[in-house]
């Protein structure tokens, strides 16, 4: 009897902690991401001009409360998402799974055809990322076989921290 009573207390913790989980109390702020490197180097391709996509050109001085992504096209054809704390202090992006950005595929009548996080699995673990003054975070996009990006696609990138989506950024082919 009292095995049973000890089973069932641990089957009950078991699942009271898989639902916490996915639970979050604190309400912090919002992005990062971190698969580290700076492969933005060269850009080939039918990017807009100027490599980079959004934010300040080149990326150059502190914005106040500004995170600037930006989206370039690498040496070896891949694109590459940073996103730069452009603020004067620490910003520490919350996450409630290893997830860290997603991006999707839109055709030229802006048609979803591609979504990363629908294709891929991610582990239910809180982590956060923090960027300090100056410094930045590069994700190097992995578009599946078969889903190049042709005339009138877009790629849209974003981070996925709590409280939703944070430094979005697009790009659109010309050809």
């Amino acid at each position: 009897m009292i095995k049973k009573l000890i089973a069932l207390m641990v089957v009950l913790f078991s699942i009271g902690m898989t639902a916490a989980c996915g639970m979050s109390v604190e309400q912090g702020e919002d992005s990062g991401t971190n698969e580290s490197g700076n492969g933005s180097q060269g850009n080939e391709g039918n990017e807009e001009p100027d490599d980079e996509i959004g934010g300040e050109e080149g990326g150059q001085g502190i914005v106040a409360g500004e995170i600037e992504p930006s989206l370039t096209k690498n040496e070896n054809g891949q694109f590459v998402y940073t996103v730069k704390n452009q603020t004067e202090e620490e910003v520490t992006f919350q996450f409630s799974s290893s997830q860290r950005y997603d991006f999707a595929v839109k055709d030229s009548s802006g048609k979803q055809i591609y979504l990363y996080s629908s294709a891929a699995a991610f582990m239910q673990v809180l982590g956060e990322e923090t960027l300090a003054q100056g410094e930045e975070l590069s994700y190097t996009i992995k578009l599946p076989p078969g889903e190049e990006l042709k005339g009138g696609t877009t790629l849209e990138v974003w981070l996925t921290p709590k409280g939703g989506k944070k430094a979005p950024i697009s790009i659109k082919m010309n050809q």
